[in-house]
């Protein structure tokens, strides 16, 4: 019997590595339009300024109102199903966006693109085939597939752009998209349907007013709206600043984007490793809430022309903002069990989503109104804010995964070791996967005693 490792397990690998691609591929279909989907909505019949901006938010919108759906659909059936189904519709609006002339048909295609909102469903089978112990790291691994995902779409985008168009693009990942579906189920193993049929959900207002009266999830839910709001009203002047205060033209600047990212990784991976300590998790989120403060402070005191000053502005933004990228996630994860995760990472994903609406919104009034720096003082200021209510958030208090191989037993004995197994003090769920002899236990560490799994092992 094995299960404590201190390294992902060959399933935990290939899973993480497979769903971290396919989300990525989700945000690069998102990343690779910013820098060129404007201009190309300016050729396109019946453009405004006010449907331009139209065409880039409704994604955002559409992701936020179908989180839910999604995840609720996700706690139901098959994950890979639900995944697929989202999979499939991102697809769709791709095909609607290339085929279209006028910007309406460009906003119709991006609006089917952003209904198909996977994001929660993703996370949640990520949970499902990782222990407790590697969560942590298998979420920063999704977390840096997505900056390379934004490194790669601004490094990429305006080349490819010029060879094979806007519509080009959209069809690409049409292709991709489809590529990735295929990958789903070739090489992501899932629940055993059994596991699905005999799981007691909760009603979905049930649940949500449940997470709704949950302070640990609720201080989880505020702070990824707070960080992706500080993060989308960044950039609506990162890009200015780079082209007025350095000279930098805009296929250039993932000159900046490229070290910055980079140089960021190490400060990331230091936070998570303290975090691993339960009694060091609360003072690393709030050190990284400091990085972003700080980091904004830094940005809006920039010196003219200082392109150092601006990259370590950045680098310890980024720091602070991927160590809690990978760390909020894996806190939700702990916190529930897979009866009910993916309608709670569809609400968790639902915040994110209006916190991306509201910093543009916010950002751009704030702009309008006071200019370029003053958008980086109120950047600092939300995070400040984030970082006081953080003071009145109870310890964090998350489940623990074991990882059990039954493969020395046959079929049937592993079938009723399972069920035995979910009988046992503190054992809060047993996920057993299709063709796998691993099964991971979900147990409150507070009631769980491992002798009594031992001796139901050796009997």
């Amino acid at each position: 019997m094995t299960h404590v490792k201190n390294r992902m397990s060959p399933l935990e690998r290939r899973s993480v590595a497979t769903l971290s691609g396919i989300f990525a591929l989700r945000m690069f279909g998102l990343f690779m339009l910013l820098p060129v989907l404007a201009l190309y909505a300016d050729s396109l019949e019946g453009n405004t300024p006010v449907l331009m901006g139209w065409a880039l938010g409704v994604y955002g919108l559409t992701q936020a109102i179908m989180q839910i759906p999604f995840g609720v659909l996700s706690d139901r059936i098959d994950r890979r199903a639900a995944i697929a189904l989202g999979l499939s519709i991102f697809m769709l609006g791709s095909v609607v966006a290339a085929c279209s002339e006028s910007i309406y048909g460009l906003i119709a295609g991006r609006a089917i693109q952003g209904a198909g909102a996977v994001s929660a469903a993703i996370l949640a089978l990520v949970s499902d085939l990782t222990r407790s112990s590697q969560r942590t790291k298998a979420m920063a691994w999704v977390g840096i597939s997505i900056g390379a995902s934004f490194m790669l779409s601004f490094l990429l985008a305006p080349t490819l752009q010029y060879w094979i168009g806007v519509d080009g693009l959209f069809w690409g990942v049409a292709v991709l998209t489809l590529l990735a579906i295929a990958v789903l189920y070739l090489r992501v193993p899932n629940m055993a349907h059994g596991d699905f049929r005999s799981r007691q959900t909760r009603s979905l207002p049930e649940t949500l007013v449940g997470m709704l009266r949950t302070p640990q999830l609720m201080h989880l839910n505020v702070g990824i709206f707070l960080s992706h709001m500080v993060l989308t009203t960044m950039f609506l002047v990162i890009p200015s600043l780079f082209r007025d205060t350095i000279n930098l033209p805009l296929v250039e600047h993932w000159k900046i984007y490229l070290p910055v990212l980079t140089l960021s990784v190490p400060g990331m991976f230091l936070l998570l490793r303290q975090s691993s300590s339960l009694h060091r998790r609360l003072h690393v989120y709030r050190t990284a809430i400091g990085l972003l403060c700080t980091g904004f402070v830094l940005l809006a005191a920039s010196p003219a022309s200082s392109f150092w000053w601006l990259a370590g502005a950045l680098i310890v933004f980024f720091s602070g903002f991927n160590a809690l990228e990978a760390m909020m996630p894996s806190l939700v994860s702990r916190m529930t069990g897979a009866d009910s995760r993916g309608r709670t990472l569809s609400l968790y994903t639902t915040f994110q989503f209006l916190g991306v609406f509201c910093g543009g919104v916010a950002g751009g009034v704030v702009l309008d109104a006071l200019g370029r720096n003053a958008v980086f003082w109120f950047a600092a200021g939300i995070a400040l804010t984030w970082m006081l209510l953080t003071l009145f958030q109870p310890r964090f208090s998350v489940r623990e995964t074991l990882e059990i191989d039954l493969g020395r037993f046959s079929d049937e004995q592993q079938a009723r070791l399972a069920e035995q197994i979910r009988e046992l003090n503190g054992v809060e769920g047993v996920n057993v996967f299709s063709g796998e002899s691993v099964v991971h236990l979900e147990v409150n560490p507070e009631r769980y005693d491992d002798l009594h799994l031992q001796r139901l092992l050796g009997s």
